[in-house]
């Protein structure tokens, strides 16, 4: 890449510093430029019309100031795994960015630049480079007071944190990209959920179809939904012995080819997976979904005679708590607190802690009635609950990264079976110490692979048992934190730490869950489910390349320690925005000093709607927000804290 830096007209700055980043004792040389005069009065130079046809020319320039420009340049030829690739890497970068300029399209061929840096000496020589370029970056402009000492030192940590960035991420690829259409089976709700997912359909060249009910909002074929999806194919999606067929029919009477078939819709998993394998497109066993989905075939992938059961009644369960069970070779000996969840579910939907014999009936009770499935009784196990993410490549570990979920209502001693595990917060990267996470790499990995998963993006949940590490209450700059920290040497377990698998989702995080990662370590995991589903192996693995970011405390790769925190509803009531904006607008608006450390804000409710404490059992939240720092992981867990407390919504009471 070249860095090129354009003056505003004053103090005679230079017109341009190029700058060759491939050499690691790189340094700036400053060109003498024209006089203010002259430069005020010079006809638009080749330079100018180059950058100027990018929509970066002269009226982006602060007339006293200076501008900074790099301009991209892959030293090798290519095609274009991913067209927003820059945007993608460059998300949160500590240089200010102005505009960014993508000057190739996904997977049409790059011929590299053939001019060596070396040469650049003159604007023309420039204009060449900026004309071949892949992509071009204007910054934030300095001021134009800086010395040149501090122009060159920010130019070498901008070319550090574009190596870290850029480097180690490869976008081209030498083999050509034939074009593939790929099946979304159940469109997202809304463009919230739904925006990642069809962004990157776009960026990496790949024709969307949904696969959903009639009156699915993305049918109607208007200008906006054409920007998302190719076509729309409606197909009754009734949860019966018929929907593989109606699916197949549908997909096999669109009249151009599809290549694959996804879904990120928990309870379309095994069907999706038997509608690639009737049509032999790329998937992982249907056999090995309908272990994932069903939570207590999931906990015998790990399991101790005696510790899982299985029932679909309250009088199933007193059953098998009768003396007359006793006499199986293995019976269930429950062992509180223990665990009551629906086979079938998500998010924490009904999920009881339990802790003693009376409340085990009320669990169960709860637990059978929601989706209309049985329920599973395990052990609880005590220790930090993590998640953990997978990108396999035939079993390979591309890219993993685990995020701590700190304690929640249920975590609590005291907690009763009405206690929720919705989730309070996430952090990244993990305060776990480095052998505890290389034991939950292998155990997670290990049962990925025995249920039957060879590729493609997983999230999953779990437990490390006899952790080092602990949370409590640790000393913050404002007041006290809660965070995961080594043990006192007297609390220590006296056994080996290990990872207790909670539950597999065979797909990416939720699209909320999923922007910590994304924005943290700079992998899109949608991008990755999509090309496992086509079978596009070779930029798979191009897309599970993290950041190359290394500081002491972080996990390698992550640009920054980051905090996702929900907001739960703090009553029932009707949603008012009584200030006009949103309670995240407002709140950056309130609070400039928060605003900065805000990532990513994303409000659930609009006025007028209703919403309770709880849905589906769960607790309800109103938004969730994504701070960052790169100070510490303290400091992130301190700013998310403060966010809470400072997070206003008004909810009027009925």
């Amino acid at each position: 890449m070249a860095v090129g830096v354009l003056p505003g007209q004053v103090n005679g700055w230079p017109p341009k510093v190029d700058l060759d980043s491939d050499t690691e004792s790189a340094s700036p040389r400053i060109y003498t430029p024209p006089s203010p005069l002259e430069a005020v009065n010079k006809p638009p130079s080749r330079l100018v019309d180059a950058l100027t046809n990018l929509g970066l020319g002269a009226t982006n320039w602060v007339a006293a100031g200076v501008s900074v420009l790099t301009a991209i340049l892959p030293s090798t030829d290519g095609y274009v795994s991913r067209a927003d690739f820059l945007r993608l890497r460059l998300q949160d970068c500590p240089f200010p960015t102005s505009k960014i300029q993508e000057c190739v399209d996904p997977l049409k061929k790059y011929t590299a630049c053939r001019l060596p840096l070396a040469s650049v000496i003159s604007e023309d020589t420039l204009a060449n480079l900026i004309e071949q370029a892949a992509g071009v970056i204007q910054w934030a402009d300095l001021e134009a007071s800086v010395s040149i000492l501090d122009l060159q030192r920010y130019l070498v940590g901008l070319t550090q944190e574009l190596r870290d960035r850029l480097n180690d991420a490869p976008w081209l690829t030498s083999h050509p990209i034939s074009r593939k259409r790929v099946a979304l089976i159940r469109g997202r709700p809304n463009l919230t959920a739904g925006g990642p997912v069809y962004r990157a359909a776009r960026a990496l060249g790949l024709d969307l179809v949904i696969v959903d009910d009639e009156g699915h909002w993305l049918q109607p074929d208007t200008d906006d939904n054409r920007m998302h999806r190719e076509a729309f194919l409606a197909t009754d999606m009734t949860e019966d012995s018929g929907v593989v067929d109606r699916i197949i029919a549908s997909i096999t009477r669109y009249p151009l080819p599809i290549h694959g078939v996804f879904t990120l819709s928990d309870n379309f998993f095994v069907t999706v997976a038997r509608v690639a394998e009737a049509l032999h497109l790329p998937c992982n066993p249907a056999s090995a979904f309908e272990i994932s989905v069903d939570k207590h075939r999931s906990r015998l992938l790990q399991d101790a005679p005696g510790q899982t059961a299985r029932v679909s009644s309250v009088d199933e369960l007193n059953a098998l708590l009768s003396s007359t069970s006793k006499s199986s070779p293995t019976p269930f000996t429950p062992t509180y607190p223990l665990i009551v969840k629906p086979t079938k579910g998500w998010s924490s939907e009904c999920v009881s802690k339990v802790s003693s014999p009376t409340d085990l009936a009320l669990a169960v009770q709860k637990a059978t009635t929601r989706h209309g499935s049985a329920a599973v009784i395990e052990p609880f196990f005590d220790g930090p609950e993590i998640d953990a993410n997978f990108v396999l490549l035939d079993g390979e570990v591309l890219f993993w990264e685990i995020a701590d979920e700190p304690p929640c209502q249920a975590d609590a001693k005291s907690a009763s079976v009405d206690d929720t595990f919705s989730p309070e917060a996430l952090t990244l990267p993990s305060a776990l110490p480095a052998d505890e996470q290389e034991t939950v790499r292998e155990t997670l990995r290990g049962l990925l692979v025995k249920a039957g998963f060879r590729t493609g993006v997983f999230h999953v949940e779990a437990r490390v048992v006899n952790s080092a590490s602990g949370y409590r209450d640790v000393a913050g700059q404002d007041g006290v934190v809660v965070d995961l920290v080594p043990r006192d040497a007297q609390s220590l377990p006296e056994e080996k730490a290990a990872c207790k698998l909670i539950e597999i989702n065979a797909r990416p995080p939720g699209y909320r869950v999923s922007v910590p990662s994304r924005h943290t370590y700079g992998v899109d995991y949608f991008a990755v489910h999509m090309l496992a589903a086509v079978g596009d192996l070779d930029r798979l693995r191009m897309a599970a390349q993290p950041f190359d970011h290394v500081r002491e405390g972080r996990t390698r790769g992550a640009q920054y320690w980051s905090r996702l925190v929900y907001v739960p509803a703090p009553k029932e009531g009707v949603v008012r925005w009584s200030s006009g904006l949103s309670p995240c607008e407002e709140l950056k608006r309130r609070r400039p000093d928060l605003r900065e450390r805000i990532v990513v804000a994303v409000d659930y409710c609009v006025p007028g709607d209703r919403v309770g404490l709880y849905t589906d059992g769960a607790r309800t939240y109103v938004a969730h927000l994504l701070l960052c720092s790169r100070v510490s992981r303290r400091d992130a867990i301190e700013v998310g804290d403060e966010v809470l407390r400072a997070f206003q919504v008004d909810i009027e009471e009925e």
